[in-house]
């Protein structure tokens, strides 16, 4: 996160007008990557998005120069912290993963020109693109002041998973585990956790029902709805009618 937005601050800041638009050629890949990884984390996170722009060009109010940019809103603004944690932060994790796999192909296997000068393209154009605009972070305590005692609750979800995933691995002295299954643990521990307590809470719930006398039943009668049932109407004959 540092080295891309000091790399960035500076190549945008002090490259001259012959290197700028090299820059910019370089940026524009990386910023449609960034979008593409809020939104496939917004899919996978079942977060609502309301819009998206994957790039677009400003002009610049001061000089003749222009900016590009790219935009993912999201369309509901009570979403959780760990929604916000995820999305926010997509471009970051997703980018420097494809970064160090690329580079392990650039360094341990043999690959043709063309696909050389491609990857370092891609390199470091997601490199000067990866790190979360300040909209990002932003959303990320704005999702945490919406509902604080469930975002401390995800945190501890988040650590609880972390350290069970950590205690596995060293238990079983895993050392050669792809980072993406380490990611899918630390998912199953959450979700095995988070509703795991919910059972919990459950039973816990149906153990004191059970464990309360059977007059103090009757009470949850009056919050229920009472079936009406109207009465049937009288027959009238043929010749009691009104005309």
């Amino acid at each position: 996160m540092f080295f891309s937005f000091v790399i960035s601050y500076i190549l945008f800041k002090y490259a001259g007008p012959p290197f700028t638009k090299i820059v910019q050629a370089f940026a524009i890949v990386g910023i449609i990557f960034h979008e593409l990884c809020h939104l496939f984390m917004c899919f996978i996170t079942h977060t609502p998005v309301r819009k998206v722009s994957l790039i677009r060009k400003i002009d610049s109010e001061n000089d003749r120069t222009h900016k590009y940019y790219g935009e993912v809103k999201i369309g509901d603004t009570r979403i959780s912290f760990l929604q916000a944690l995820i999305v926010g932060f997509a471009p970051l994790y997703i980018s420097f993963w494809l970064f160090f796999f690329l580079l392990d192909q650039l360094c341990n296997t043999q690959v043709i020109p063309w696909v050389f000068v491609l990857y370092i393209f891609i390199m470091v154009s997601i490199s000067l693109s990866a790190a979360p605009s300040f909209a990002d972070l932003r959303l990320i305590p704005t999702a945490f002041q919406n509902d604080i005692s469930h975002s401390l609750y995800q945190i501890m979800l988040i650590i609880l998973a972390i350290s069970a995933t950590w205690l596995v691995l060293f238990s079983y002295k895993v050392h050669t585990i792809h980072e993406l299954l380490t990611y899918l643990i630390i998912a199953a521990f959450y979700f095995t956790f988070k509703y795991g307590f919910i059972g919990i809470g459950i039973i816990k719930h149906q153990i004191k029902l059970s464990h309360k006398p059977y007059g103090s039943k009757i009470k949850y009668r009056k919050f229920n709805r009472r079936k009406y049932k109207p009465q049937k109407p009288h027959k009238i004959g043929i010749e009691e009618a009104p005309w």
